[in-house]
């Protein structure tokens, strides 16, 4: 491996951080593993059920393949935090963390007990980070908000209509995902300050400021338009068929739009004063994606994608995962590990980028809901008898063994 990766501090820089993730799903539990990835310990708090991130989709083993993907390397202690001794322990938890992740409906978190102005009390150095999907105050303080409902009311689902204008959910979880990451990233800030002496903070994320966030560029378009149709920045671009599959093309600039038009023969365009910049080339941009597409159809995905490296064209091969995880630049970068989880055996599974290149540890795996209730409380330097009367009341649970697959 390249020795410059195999130096990299980063997985470690948070090392002796400690993260309690009170959160569920996606966003919250990714921003926590994220932490992790980076050196910090992570405890997950879960009730017995377990989060609902695990039951989602098809779960194999009792994993789903969201639980599976936000919460490796996690500790996962199941309680009922609605109770008095429950709540006792998640205080406990809050005085020694650094960090508290969570993703409760606004007012929930005071509740239960583990809002801001509590912990705080309990702990001023106190990073505390709150997830939501409308924010903590306002209009929509109460309405539930998830990635696809942020995505609809943020004009996301309308800019990505299909061909008969029907809009479309932008896939995987983009909302959440980037959520995740900025929480991390306001986190890591906040952590920063607190190491000059500016002590501890509330920071607060939502679904509908992440997904504004992301669509800067897109919101900018559009008051500069000034209500003119959409058009794409420059042409010829979009995915078209080739004989055996589908290639997406791209012309970045006039060098790039001569370069294709040698490649599929239409020396013509070169010669046509419609098309000699990139703003006469929007104006005629059906007839040149057509031209391309009239080419591309014939001849092998294989040829172009050869042809269009060759000629330095912006270019990708059209994919499914099987194949992207056989890619060569894929391969050759170590991009997909694989995560020993019991009961499952190998899944892949993709590092955090230019933190964490690789997986394989024993302690990568994705726990069981409260695989390590017992061994957090004894940190928590509860007896086992006090531990013992906990799960007699059905305060705690300690998980079961792995459940061995089936499929």
């Amino acid at each position: 491996m390249n020795s410059v990766i195999d130096q990299n501090p980063l997985h470690k820089v948070y090392e002796g951080l400690r993260v309690l993730d009170l959160s569920q799903g996606i966003a919250g539990p990714y921003c926590a593993q994220i932490l992790g990835q980076m050196g910090a310990r992570v405890t997950k708090v879960e009730p017995f059920h377990g989060d609902w991130g695990r039951s989602m989709g098809v779960p194999r083993a009792g994993f789903s393949a969201i639980a599976l993907a936000f919460n490796r390397g996690k500790r996962s202690v199941a309680l009922d935090a609605q109770t008095d001794a429950g709540r006792d322990v998640l205080h406990r938890l809050a005085a020694r963390a650094d960090v508290v992740v969570q993703s409760f409906r606004p007012g929930v978190a005071d509740r239960l007990g583990v809002g801001y102005a509590t912990l705080r009390d309990i702990n001023p150095r106190l990073i505390y980070a709150s997830i939501s999907g409308f924010g903590l105050s306002g209009p929509y303080v109460d309405r539930p908000g998830t990635d696809s409902v942020v995505q609809a009311l943020t004009g996301l689902t309308t800019a990505n209509c299909d061909g008969a204008g029907l809009p479309q959910r932008v896939k995987p979880f983009v909302g959440d995902l980037s959520c995740g990451v900025y929480t991390a990233n306001a986190i890591g800030g906040a952590l920063f300050a607190r190491e000059r002496g500016q002590g501890g903070t509330h920071i607060d994320v939502s679904l509908l400021a992440t997904m504004a966030a992301l669509q800067n560029s897109s919101l900018i378009d559009h008051a500069l338009r000034g209500g003119e149709p959409v058009t794409s920045v420059t042409y010829p671009q979009g995915i078209f068929s080739t004989a055996d599959g589908y290639v997406l093309v791209f012309a970045m600039n006039n060098a790039m739009f001569a370069a294709i038009c040698r490649v599929i023969g239409r020396d013509d365009w070169l010669k046509d004063p419609r098309m000699d910049t990139p703003q006469h080339r929007i104006q005629v941009g059906d007839e040149i994606n057509a031209g391309v597409a009239q080419a591309l159809r014939l001849r092998s995905t294989a040829h172009w994608t050869q042809s269009f490296r060759e000629n330095d064209i912006l270019y990708g091969e059209v994919k499914d995962y099987d194949q992207f995880q056989d890619d060569e630049q894929v391969r050759h970068l170590g991009l997909v590990q694989t995560l020993c989880q019991p009961g499952l055996g190998g899944v892949p599974f993709v590092g955090l980028p230019g933190v964490r290149p690789g997986v394989g540890a024993a302690d990568d795996r994705v726990p069981a809901v409260g695989e390590d209730t017992h061994a957090v409380l004894r940190e928590l330097e509860y007896s086992a008898a006090d531990i013992a009367a906990l799960a007699q009341d059905g305060i705690i649970q300690q998980a079961a063994a792995p459940a061995v697959a089936t499929y």
